[in-house]
């Protein structure tokens, strides 16, 4: 018999024709829509016999999961699971799948990309040219990369391909991981001394109770006043009125920031700002979908695959 499966999503639509192959082993049910249009109580009130959920960045609190008594497993198709109730999830045997390492070399890429254009201002200098026709831009004088010293918080996937995409620009690269992580290009050093020495810090890791708000005012005082912060993970590793206050207050020199909260930053003369974006490949996009699509055929098909642990969760609420 065919699990009942709900699509819930009020992000980009995903494709529907990307199951089509596997109809003969699920019933989908699609629940799309932008934001302004979604309701996910109703969404869920038309869809009560679920028992497999795909998602994305859907709020699953227990009030909302209840409601789907059949619920076997639900499947994201990010890599944080925060926004998960995972207490009700263990009481009810409820399995949750995460899509991890389909980023492959775009966020890593993304985030470089931050840095040249937060160090070297290249948005506001095409703002004068295209709206000013200022060909001057004298004011907008930037840094050199080499010899300088880069800091990664977070040395997973993300963060080493980071690294070996710094390599070539001739800087020192130091990392701090919550776990020890060998590498032939970087060195590994506590978190204050890495704040401490690095001109540019880079966040990429995931969100989990050790990582929550690790940038807030007392790690941000540790940072050069020259430092320039980039930010590639979820807000959460940030305390976001923290990183805006350094930033007005000139406690740091800048930002490149992907993130949700674009808002808070928008004011800010000295930010580049992207919407979440940094995944956002026609590569990446086409990976993940196959890959949150095979973690459901394999759940459907009772083969064995690693869910979430449950000390990877960040509560909510």
């Amino acid at each position: 018999m065919k699990k009942k499966c709900l699509v819930l999503n009020d992000r980009e639509a995903l494709p529907e024709a990307a199951l089509a192959d596997i109809a003969h082993l699920v019933d989908i049910s699609w629940e799309q829509d932008p934001p302004e249009r979604f309701s996910l109580e109703e969404a869920v009130q038309r869809n009560k016999d679920t028992q497999v959920i795909i998602t994305t960045y859907m709020d699953l609190k227990g009030h909302i999961l209840e409601q789907m008594p059949g619920l076997e497993a639900i499947i994201t198709t990010t890599i944080s699971t925060h926004f998960i109730d995972s207490g009700y999830c263990k009481k009810k045997g409820i399995k949750v799948f995460n899509t991890e390492n389909y980023t492959g070399t775009s966020v890593a890429e993304h985030a470089v990309a931050l840095m040249m254009a937060t160090i070297r201002h290249i948005p506001k200098v095409d703002n004068e040219v295209k709206q000013q026709g200022n060909n001057n831009c004298f004011e907008y004088r930037g840094i050199e990369l080499y010899g300088k010293t880069a800091g990664i918080i977070g040395f997973g996937n993300i963060g080493s391909t980071i690294a070996r995409l710094l390599s070539g620009f001739g800087m020192k690269l130091q990392y701090y991981n919550r776990s020890p992580k060998s590498s032939n290009i970087a060195q590994q050093v506590e978190l204050y001394d890495l704040l401490s020495s690095s001109d540019i810090v880079f966040l990429s890791l995931p969100l989990n109770h050790e990582s929550h708000e690790i940038i807030r005012e007392e790690t941000l005082a540790r940072m050069k006043k020259t430092a320039v912060l980039i930010n590639v993970s979820p807000d959460e590793v940030m305390d976001i009125d923290a990183v805006k206050q350094a930033l007005s207050r000139g406690d740091i020199a800048a930002a490149g920031l992907d993130l949700l909260q674009t808002g808070v930053f928008k004011d800010l003369s000295n930010t580049v700002l992207t919407p979440r974006r940094a995944w956002y490949t026609e590569d990446c996009f086409n990976r993940r979908i196959g890959m949150w699509k095979s973690t459901l055929v394999n759940f459907v098909e009772g083969k064995s695959q690693k869910d979430i642990a449950d000390s990877d969760f960040v509560p909510i609420g």
